[in-house]
């Protein structure tokens, strides 16, 4: 029998893979000494690190996927348990691994690892989100960053989200007042981080509000292109085609960090709802790795700089395997197992 091509698939898997990808680019510079540049800060102006794209990329599918989610969970527990499966998980496996490691470089001559609090402040702190603590004291401190997983600093931000648009779910109903609130949250984010940037800097409430604000337009603008069916937009290539070049010209004037709000959310949405023969190969061969390679990548590449000393271009093409090993193994003895979970929950 003729084996068929696998059918096209959205492109969304393929796109959090790539965004991943994009954070260990720039995490190979910057954690082996080279400072915040990578080949796409030199190509934009000194405008955009490929993790900058990538972790805003992370935010805009979440967005869209997850504000799609909530339209169709048929209770709030039901929501929150789907999102509490597909993060929780994957994350205390990956912290109890990580710790694992550490205890084979922790220095002597120092707390006994057992009794050091620290070492359970990283295990609790990170994984009840807010309180998240990336530091043992001793360990890669001869490093440029002693993070053990400095990646984990976006996974609070993640869940708040998770929960802020748990208030649209008494109005989802109501396609129009959906939509107009999500519009006017978008634009008091956008004003708070282009027109109060000083306030929020260093400002807490039980997150840093710098972050927030500056995450938000892009979870917030997903959110609200998943309320529209951008397939039957009769313009829509033309408009990828202008925000693309509004994107290009904007970096070039030195305005890009600003345009990107406008531009960047259309364009990964538009991107990821196309199909491609990739995408299906990526959907069925490998399924989700994502979410596992981004949190493996960081510790992996701190423990490769740690025990070798590798060249950036070393330590870019060896964490880029690994962290791609340690995903999908991830996605399928830990998280694929636990989204399954999902079944005994439908009538929560």
């Amino acid at each position: 029998m003729v084996q068929l091509p696998p059918r096209p698939a959205n492109n969304f898997d393929l796109l959090r893979i790539l965004f991943a990808w994009f954070v260990i680019i720039s995490h190979s510079y910057v954690l082996n000494g080279l400072g915040a540049t990578d080949p796409l800060f030199e190509a934009t102006n000194q405008t955009f690190l490929f993790s900058f794209i990538g972790v805003k990329g992370f935010f805009i599918i979440s967005g869209y996927l997850i504000f799609k989610s909530m339209m169709v969970s048929k209770s709030i527990p039901e929501y929150l348990i789907k999102r509490t499966l597909r993060i929780f998980p994957a994350l205390a496996v990956v912290l109890l691994v990580t710790l694992v490691a550490v205890f084979f470089i922790y220095p002597a001559g120092i707390t006994p690892f057992f009794y050091n609090k620290e070492v359970y402040a990283y295990f609790i702190g990170n994984l009840i989100l807010f309180k998240p603590h990336f530091f043992i004291t001793g360990v890669f401190s001869n490093l440029m960053s002693p993070a053990i997983n400095g990646s984990l600093w976006t996974i609070e931000y993640e869940f708040f989200f998770y929960l802020f648009i748990l208030g649209f779910f008494f109005v989802r109903s109501n396609k129009k007042l959906l939509t107009i609130l999500l519009g006017l949250s978008v634009a008091a984010f956008l004003v708070v981080r282009l027109f109060f940037y000083n306030w929020t800097v260093q400002t807490h409430f039980f997150i840093p509000l710098e972050s927030m604000f500056d995450l938000g337009p892009y979870f917030l603008m997903g959110a609200l292109l998943s309320c529209y069916d951008l397939d039957q937009l009769p313009a829509k290539n033309v408009i990828a085609v202008f925000l693309l070049s509004a994107l290009l010209v904007g970096t070039y004037m030195h305005v890009g960090h600003t345009v990107v709000y406008f531009t960047l959310p259309y364009l990964v949405i538009y991107l990821g709802k196309k199909t491609s023969g990739l995408a299906a190969w990526v959907h069925q061969k490998l399924g989700d790795p994502s979410y596992g390679i981004y949190l493996y990548a960081f510790p992996l590449q701190q423990f490769i700089i740690y025990l070798y000393k590798p060249s950036t271009l070393t330590l870019f093409v060896i964490s880029t395997i690994g962290a791609f090993a340690f995903g999908y193994l991830s996605w399928i003895l830990i998280e694929k197992k636990a989204l399954a979970l999902k079944a005994y929950f439908k009538s929560a």
